[in-house]
Protein backbone atom coordinates (compact mmCIF):
# COMPACT_ATOMS: atom_id res chain seq x y z
CA UNK A 1 0.00 0.00 0.00
CA UNK A 2 2.88 2.42 0.02
CA UNK A 3 3.21 3.18 -3.32
CA UNK A 4 -0.59 4.12 -3.51
CA UNK A 5 0.20 5.84 -0.64
CA UNK A 6 2.86 8.03 -2.22
CA UNK A 7 0.83 8.76 -4.97
CA UNK A 8 -2.40 9.91 -2.97
CA UNK A 9 -0.02 12.44 -1.18
CA UNK A 10 1.18 13.65 -4.34
CA UNK A 11 -2.57 14.07 -5.17
CA UNK A 12 -3.40 16.37 -2.30
CA UNK A 13 -0.55 18.98 -3.10
CA UNK A 14 -1.45 18.96 -6.68
CA UNK A 15 1.13 16.46 -8.39
CA UNK A 16 -1.37 14.04 -9.95
CA UNK A 17 0.01 11.01 -11.63
CA UNK A 18 -3.02 9.07 -12.19
CA UNK A 19 -1.92 6.70 -14.88
CA UNK A 20 0.88 5.99 -12.79
CA UNK A 21 -1.15 5.01 -10.17
CA UNK A 22 -3.54 3.15 -12.08
CA UNK A 23 -0.92 0.66 -13.33
CA UNK A 24 0.34 0.37 -9.30
CA UNK A 25 -2.94 -0.71 -8.47
CA UNK A 26 -3.62 -2.76 -10.96
CA UNK A 27 -0.71 -4.81 -10.22
CA UNK A 28 -0.67 -4.84 -6.65
CA UNK A 29 -4.53 -6.18 -7.36
CA UNK A 30 -3.68 -8.57 -9.70
CA UNK A 31 -1.06 -9.79 -7.09
CA UNK A 32 -3.80 -9.75 -4.70
CA UNK A 33 -7.10 -10.21 -5.77
CA UNK A 34 -8.83 -11.49 -2.46
CA UNK A 35 -7.58 -8.09 -1.21
CA UNK A 36 -11.49 -6.50 -0.59
CA UNK A 37 -9.56 -2.84 0.14
CA UNK A 38 -7.45 -3.31 -2.99
CA UNK A 39 -11.07 -4.10 -5.06
CA UNK A 40 -12.60 -1.23 -3.75
CA UNK A 41 -10.11 1.14 -4.70
CA UNK A 42 -10.91 -0.43 -8.39
CA UNK A 43 -14.40 0.76 -8.38
CA UNK A 44 -13.87 4.33 -7.05
CA UNK A 45 -13.11 7.20 -9.14
CA UNK A 46 -9.71 8.67 -9.18
CA UNK A 47 -10.67 11.61 -6.37
CA UNK A 48 -12.49 9.61 -4.28
CA UNK A 49 -9.83 6.61 -4.21
CA UNK A 50 -7.08 9.23 -3.67
CA UNK A 51 -9.10 10.84 -0.82
CA UNK A 52 -9.57 7.42 0.80
CA UNK A 53 -5.81 6.48 0.56
CA UNK A 54 -5.02 9.35 2.15
CA UNK A 55 -7.23 8.75 4.77
CA UNK A 56 -6.00 5.31 5.13
CA UNK A 57 -2.11 6.52 4.98
CA UNK A 58 -3.32 8.42 8.35
CA UNK A 59 -4.34 5.45 10.29
CA UNK A 60 -1.94 2.70 8.95
CA UNK A 61 1.07 1.11 10.08
CA UNK A 62 3.55 2.38 6.63
CA UNK A 63 6.90 0.91 6.07
CA UNK A 64 8.61 4.62 6.24
CA UNK A 65 11.66 3.12 4.68
CA UNK A 66 10.08 2.04 1.09
CA UNK A 67 7.40 4.77 1.15
CA UNK A 68 10.09 7.10 1.38
CA UNK A 69 12.18 5.71 -1.04
CA UNK A 70 9.14 5.62 -3.21
CA UNK A 71 8.10 9.18 -2.87
CA UNK A 72 11.82 10.17 -2.95
CA UNK A 73 12.33 8.76 -6.25
CA UNK A 74 8.93 10.69 -8.06
CA UNK A 75 10.06 13.76 -6.22
CA UNK A 76 13.75 14.14 -7.67
CA UNK A 77 12.37 14.36 -10.92
CA UNK A 78 9.68 16.54 -10.06
CA UNK A 79 12.27 18.77 -8.40
CA UNK A 80 14.65 19.04 -11.77
CA UNK A 81 11.38 20.08 -13.49
CA UNK A 82 9.98 22.64 -10.76
CA UNK A 83 10.81 26.06 -10.23
CA UNK A 84 12.75 26.11 -6.53
CA UNK A 85 9.81 28.30 -4.74
CA UNK A 86 6.42 26.48 -6.22
CA UNK A 87 8.78 23.20 -5.02
CA UNK A 88 9.23 24.56 -1.82
CA UNK A 89 5.41 25.51 -0.91
CA UNK A 90 4.41 22.37 -2.44
CA UNK A 91 7.22 20.35 -0.32
CA UNK A 92 6.20 22.16 3.51
CA UNK A 93 2.37 21.10 1.91
CA UNK A 94 3.36 17.69 1.85
CA UNK A 95 5.33 17.44 4.78
CA UNK A 96 2.05 19.08 6.57
CA UNK A 97 0.25 16.13 5.61
CA UNK A 98 2.22 13.21 6.61
CA UNK A 99 1.25 10.98 9.36
CA UNK A 100 2.57 12.44 12.44
CA UNK A 101 4.64 9.10 13.13
CA UNK A 102 6.86 10.30 9.69
CA UNK A 103 7.11 14.53 10.01
CA UNK A 104 9.60 14.70 12.68
CA UNK A 105 11.60 11.70 11.29
CA UNK A 106 14.55 12.94 8.26
CA UNK A 107 14.11 13.06 5.53
CA UNK A 108 10.72 14.32 5.72
CA UNK A 109 11.78 16.77 8.56
CA UNK A 110 14.02 18.69 5.94
CA UNK A 111 10.41 19.68 4.10
CA UNK A 112 9.31 21.28 7.13
CA UNK A 113 12.25 24.02 6.89
CA UNK A 114 14.03 23.77 4.07
CA UNK A 115 12.33 27.07 2.06
CA UNK A 116 13.53 28.95 4.92
CA UNK A 117 16.41 30.04 3.03
CA UNK A 118 14.74 31.24 0.40
CA UNK A 119 12.97 34.22 2.54
CA UNK A 120 16.77 35.26 2.66
CA UNK A 121 17.57 34.58 -0.67
CA UNK A 122 19.74 31.43 -0.25
CA UNK A 123 18.48 29.02 -3.10
CA UNK A 124 21.71 27.47 -3.12
CA UNK A 125 21.55 26.44 0.54
CA UNK A 126 17.78 25.23 -0.13
CA UNK A 127 18.90 23.26 -2.72
CA UNK A 128 21.41 21.70 -1.16
CA UNK A 129 18.84 20.62 1.70
CA UNK A 130 16.30 19.62 -0.62
CA UNK A 131 18.80 17.41 -2.76
CA UNK A 132 20.06 15.73 0.44
CA UNK A 133 16.30 14.63 1.42
CA UNK A 134 15.49 13.48 -1.89
CA UNK A 135 19.07 11.57 -2.14
CA UNK A 136 18.37 10.18 1.54
CA UNK A 137 17.89 6.57 0.50
CA UNK A 138 20.21 6.25 -1.94
CA UNK A 139 23.04 7.16 0.83
CA UNK A 140 21.60 4.50 3.38
CA UNK A 141 22.49 1.86 1.14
Amino acid sequence: MEELFVYALLYSIGYSRYDEYQLVLDKLFLNDPSNEELLNLEGMKCKDAMLHLFSLMQTSTIDQDKFGSLLMGILKSVYQESNIKEFSRKMYELWQRLPSSMNEKEPFFTFSYADDCLSYNDEQQCRALYEEALNYYENEQ
